[in-house]
């Protein structure tokens, strides 16, 4: 048995929802896969993670200083880290990043879509598990749709047999450069993920306890 898992940006906030999140994970040794999202909000008045990402992209485009809403990102990353005692330089990819940022190379998808990269390394790295870059396993077409073959193809070779974490939202166009979904796009690449490694179930974890219902024609 293989289960996928995905966890939002709320399960993601800070280091006690870091934990919970790994207690989900270890009790069930077919939970073996793992999606995760930017971290969320802690509460009402914070800000979530991918809003600043574009926030802090739309300031360097227009030549204004983004310094302390990328200090921001980078403070709360390194406090789940520090307060979880993981083993794990941060610092240079964000010094590296904000270096890129500065001389506008960096694209407003590929700004966004680090939210989830920086989660689901320190997932990893707090779990055991290996991280897997979406990058180098979801692969969009030139149109924007993804090339399910070759990305499944890709994933089962890398992901099979192993205790894995990926970061959801984007993947890779032809030319290499990032992409990402829409708005909660991780759930997508959650379902890739199932089907890429022909999972037995795929689990959509919420911190929020209850059953949603809506009417289907909406």
């Amino acid at each position: 048995m293989l289960k996928v898992t995905k966890f939002g940006g709320s399960s993601m906030a800070d280091a006690g929802q870091y934990k919970k999140v790994r207690d989900i994970l270890l009790s069930d040794p077919e939970r073996r896969v793992a999606v995760v999202s930017a971290a969320g909000k802690r509460h009402s008045k914070d800000h979530k993670i991918t809003d600043l990402l574009y926030l802090c992209h739309a300031h360097t485009q227009y030549g204004v200083a983004c310094d302390p809403v990328f200090e921001m990102i980078t403070s709360r990353y390194l406090e789940i880290r520090d307060e979880l005692g993981i083993q794990l330089d941060l610092e240079s990819d964000f010094a590296e990043l904000k270096k890129r940022l500065d001389a506008k190379q960096v694209s407003q998808d590929e700004m966004a879509s680090r939210g989830e990269y920086f989660s689901a390394k320190l997932m990893a790295a707090f779990l055991g598990f290996e991280f897997i870059d979406a990058a180098d396993w979801v692969y969009f077409n030139i149109d924007g749709t993804v090339d399910t073959e070759k990305s499944y193809a890709a994933l089962s070779a890398k992901a099979k047999g192993k205790c894995v974490v990926i970061p959801g939202f984007y993947g890779v166009m032809p030319d290499g450069s990032i992409r990402t979904f829409s708005r909660g796009g991780s759930d997508i690449t959650g379902a890739l993920a199932a089907a890429a490694l022909d999972a037995d179930v795929y689990e959509n974890w919420t911190d929020v306890s209850g059953i949603l219902m809506a009417d289907p024609r909406l």
